[in-house]
């Protein structure tokens, strides 16, 4: 096997995934604003029947149906990333194994 290739392979893989879990995490602030603002607007809070405030919103905002897929984009990359984690490091052992047998 060539070990080299494998670990820059691996390495790549791990720099893709944290690199798309970082953009989805920094993006979530936005999409979360964007989410309390869609749940003020959309009418009365049915718990008090007065207009949703803030916080309110913030309170209801994983009911929001893009901020709870964005979260569970972030669940899965935070998965893949661990899944290309564990790659790269089963990568470099391999490598320090086969070394240490010769």
């Amino acid at each position: 096997m060539d070990h080299p290739a494998h670990i820059l392979m691996c390495g790549d893989e791990l720099a893709t995934a944290v690199r798309a879990e970082m953009t989805l995490e920094d993006n979530r602030h936005t999409i979360k604003m964007e989410a309390i603002s869609r749940i003020m607007q959309s009418g009365d809070n049915p718990m008090t029947g007065k207009p949703h405030s803030f916080s309110s919103a913030e309170a209801n905002v994983n009911s929001d149906a893009s901020y709870a897929l964005h979260l569970a984009s972030l669940r899965a990359a935070a998965v893949d990333r661990i899944r290309a984690r564990a790659a790269y490091d089963a990568a470099l052992a391999g490598a320090r194994l086969e070394t240490q047998a010769q």
